[in-house]
This record gives C-alpha cells, sequence and structure tokens, in this order.
C-alpha cells in the first residue's frame, strides 16, 4: 500500500525516478521502506509524445525532442525543490526504435546532470513486473502488461520470478500512427488494429488465465473513465477491476466520437484523445490473447521498480 511521507524524512529518504516514454514522461518521487511500502512525495505524467513520427520516419522530430527536454526540465526543478539532488532517468522504446536518439540523449543529461540510461525490451518488462510483483505474495501466479506508446510488455510469473517476458512492437502510438484513418475512425481501422495486435502476440502463446494486471496510461485512463471520473483519482483507479465486456463498451462508445469531443474530456484533453481508441483495442486483443475476462488496474510502472 501507499503512505504519505512526513516533511521532516523526505530529503534523506527520497529517490527522484524519470521514466521518458513514447508518449508520456513520468517522474516518480518516493521511497519504499523495509516492508514494501511506498511513501510518495510525486508522481507526475507529462505528454510528451517524443516518439512523434518515429515509426514511419526512423527518427525523432525535433519538436517532439523539444517538447520532452522542457518536460525534463520542470521535472528537474521539482526535484531540486524536493531537495533530491541526484535522478535516475530511463527511456523505453520511443528511442530505442529512433535512428538518432543522441538528438535527445545529450541534452537530457545536460538537463539532469546524470545521463539517461536507454533499457532493453527484456528489462523494461522485468521493471514493469517487478513493480507489480513487490506487493504480491510470493508463490502468487501473475500476469502483467504494460501498454506504451511504442511497445508493450507481457510478461507472466510467479512471485518475483518471470516465467516467460516479451516485449511486443506495437503501442498506442504507434499503432494509431500506423492504422487510425480519422475520428471517428472507421471499422476497418479498429479491425487492422486489432488484427495487428493479434499477429505480435502470436508469438507468445500463452494458456488461459482469468485475469490480467494492467499497467500504465491507457489503462489507468481507462479505468478512470470506466468509473466516471472527471478528474483522474489514483485511489479509485488503482485496484479497480473491469470486466472485457465493460471494456469493449466503453471502447466502442468511444469509437463513435469526434476527436473535438474526446479532447474535450478532462481525463484525455490533447495527449491521449487520439491514442484512447487503439489503447483500447490493443487491451482489448491482450485480454482475449491471455484468455482473461477480467482486468485489474494497477497504477504502478517501471519507474516503481528503480526504487
Amino acid at each position: 500500500m501507499d503512505r504519505p511521507l512526513p516533511a521532516g524524512d523526505r530529503a534523506a529518504a527520497m529517490k527522484a525516478v524519470i521514466d521518458i516514454g513514447s508518449n508520456s514522461i513520468l517522474l516518480l518521487i518516493a521511497s519504499r521502506g523495509p516492508d514494501g511500502a511506498l511513501a510518495i512525495a510525486r508522481d507526475e505524467a507529462t505528454v510528451a509524445r517524443l516518439s512523434q513520427g518515429v515509426a514511419a520516419s526512423g527518427r525523432l522530430a525535433t519538436e517532439a525532442v523539444a517538447r520532452a527536454l522542457e518536460v525534463l526540465r520542470r521535472y528537474r526543478a521539482i526535484a531540486a525543490a524536493e531537495g533530491i539532488e541526484s535522478l535516475e532517468a530511463v527511456a523505453t522504446e520511443g528511442l530505442r526504435m529512433a535512428e538518432n536518439p543522441e538528438d535527445f540523449l545529450e541534452p537530457a543529461a545536460e538537463i539532469l546532470g546524470a545521463p539517461v540510461r536507454m533499457i532493453s525490451g527484456d528489462e523494461e518488462a522485468a521493471l514493469s513486473y517487478r513493480s507489480i510483483a513487490l506487493e504480491q505474495p510470493a508463490d502468487q501466479p501473475l500476469r502483467v502488461v504494460d501498454i506504451g506508446g511504442a511497445s508493450t510488455e507481457l510478461i507472466v510469473g510467479r512471485g518475483l520470478d518471470i516465467e516467460q517476458a516479451v516485449s511486443h512492437r506495437m503501442g498506442s502510438v504507434r499503432m494509431s500512427e500506423r492504422f487510425i484513418d480519422g475520428h471517428p475512425p472507421s471499422a476497418s481501422a479498429i479491425a487492422a488494429i486489432a488484427a495487428a495486435a493479434r499477429d505480435c502476440l502470436a508469438a507468445q502463446p500463452l494458456a488461459p488465465a482469468p485475469e490480467l494486471v494492467g499497467l500504465a496510461g491507457t489503462v489507468t485512463t481507462i479505468g478512470a473513465l470506466a468509473a466516471g471520473l472527471e478528474r483522474y483519482e489514483r485511489d479509485r483507479v488503482d485496484g479497480l477491476r473491469l470486466d472485457i465486456d465493460r471494456i469493449r463498451a466503453l471502447r466502442d462508445e468511444l469509437a463513435t466520437w469526434s476527436l473535438e469531443r474526446l479532447q474535450a474530456v478532462p481525463l484525455l484533453g490533447k495527449g491521449r484523445a487520439d491514442l484512447i481508441v487503439t489503447g483500447a483495442t490493443l487491451l482489448l486483443a491482450l485480454l482475449e490473447h491471455c484468455g482473461a475476462d477480467t482486468l485489474v488496474i494497477r497504477d504502478r510502472g517501471l519507474r516503481y521498480a528503480l526504487l
């Protein structure tokens, strides 16, 4: 469970971790006690869409790099205000698939005062899984999915032991740029996303299991929408359980909305409005692939494992 961190203990106990994803950049300032409980001072998420156009062009766009660097400047200031001098920053598939990652990595290191570590898909999967497994019974079977902007990690294990992990080259930004033909998208576009997801997942055959634990922005946003929230409330989303029929009904409804209507939803705004139908379609494909009829939503991610 999470707990507040007393102000007097903050600077000595806390660590700052930045997760530079394909769509969002996340900052966690927190500590983890001997019992595994988290004490969170700040948990921030900002959409920067660093991977804008990378799947098609192979290169980071100048404007995307500028957006992401501005986020890092703000995060560095937040950490300094909390009395934290050093940060750990990692980057994932959005940079892995770019031909010019140094265009971002070099100025990012100057801003943060430390290099950004570009992690592999295997490490990304392991960290995502560990962020959940640290809080689960040691012998409990566990399936975890982390839907990102450019990649999706699907991990099977028991306790802290990973039995199978694959980083699939599919994500909400990547698939939207490839298939979405407007808002509302056509039925054929949605079908194409689902088919492409099934093709990716075929490389990781799994026996059916009733539950899938989901992480990251697509999943938590779907949870908040399903819960009828106007603004994101961590305590009402973390641990929420949704059945697959509820997720499908929500996806089908959102797929009839215009971009303007989607952007008017505070939970979506301009950062997620054009991705939410794709993300929900990927989530449905993952649930079906796992034979799961229930999604367990956790507000976690690899930044928590780096604590």
